[in-house]
């Protein structure tokens, strides 16, 4: 029986997100009930999903803008200016539901005792639900999270600073909110997800595929592959010519179903805030400050890549 799993995404900013989307619409194990986003711009962003769903003939699949700010305000949502381009038309504004995405949570989780969530944005969404109502902790059958940073995370040779986790960082106390409402959770960390990424030859190889789906999943990796360049050497870290767009978010997915990618390890993390920054902390033994969580702490990514690429160039659209 296939996982009835609702994403919640910022779409539109790093490419993942559309990458993340696509898999999760090629994964028959997975029945994908709603789309909820998150972050600056939230409309804008269930427009970018929107349209993908219509390129992949998916508009049965609800999609639901979201919070635009952190829960305690400011400027911790990304925002590039380059969102939508290369999926949707200059001006295009495809239809979504008028129900604001916390409210399509707390509705969904209240009338299923079945649903996962796989999160792969600022948990602001989830939190506010929470906050509004903390009897929906009880409700989730399970939350996979693409965030976190537990061990070293590292790319190319260069140990990247805790800020990477952009995820949980940005909204710092709605992670903390989140993390300790004792839902059952699955950590996909950047620790992790550093280590997997697309090559020119996978873009090339959605490019020939030769439908609008994969023609904008193409496109947009192009348009994000520079942007992705110069924000990681502004951290110092040169990313090389065959990485054209981390996994990250995609490698979360597929988590929640299928943990063969990836070596999982049930640790004891303290979910912190330290000077207004979230940390998840691993501690050698339980506290009550810790929560016990799946954590991955590898991933065979030569493997990951070519199973996402084969899915993703056999999604019938």
């Amino acid at each position: 029986m296939a996982r009835r799993i609702v994403l919640d995404t910022d779409m539109g900013s790093d490419v993942d997100d559309a990458l993340c989307l696509a898999l999760a619409l090629a994964s028959p194990e997975i029945e994908l009930v709603a789309v909820t986003h998150v972050g600056r711009e939230s409309h804008a962003r269930a427009s970018v999903s929107r349209k993908l769903l219509e390129l992949a003939g998916r508009l049965e699949i609800p999609v639901y803008a979201g919070c635009r700010a952190p829960v305690l305000g400011g400027d911790g949502f990304y925002w590039f200016g380059h969102e939508g381009v290369g999926i949707l038309e200059p001006g295009e504004e495809p239809p979504i539901e008028e129900e604001h995405a916390v409210a399509a949570l707390a509705r969904l989780l209240r009338a299923h005792d079945d649903l996962e969530l796989v999160t792969v944005g600022p948990l602001t969404n989830v939190a506010v639900a929470l906050m509004l109502d903390p009897d929906l902790a009880g409700r989730v059958r399970g939350l996979t999270v693409m965030g976190g940073h537990i061990r070293r995370a590292e790319y190319g040779g260069q140990v990247l600073p805790p800020g990477v986790d952009y995820n949980l960082g940005s909204d710092p106390h709605a992670s903390y909110v989140v993390l300790r409402s004792g839902i059952p959770v699955r950590l996909v960390t950047a620790d992790v997800t550093l280590q997997t990424w697309l090559t020119p030859q996978d873009c090339e190889r959605f490019e020939a595929r030769g439908t609008p789906f994969h023609k904008a999943l193409a496109e947009a990796i192009r348009i994000w592959t520079p942007l992705q360049k110069r924000l990681f050497g502004s951290a110092g870290c040169n990313v090389e010519d065959d990485n054209l767009a981390f996994l990250h978010d995609p490698l979360a997915l597929v988590s929640s179903h299928d943990e063969s990618f990836c070596t999982f390890e049930e640790l004891e993390i303290e979910p912190k805030l330290e000077d207004a920054s979230f940390r998840t902390l691993e501690r050698e033994h339980p506290t009550q400050a810790t929560f016990r969580m799946r954590c991955a702490t590898h991933v065979d990514a030569k493997r990951f890549r070519s199973y996402f690429v084969e899915r993703v160039t056999s999604l019938r659209v």
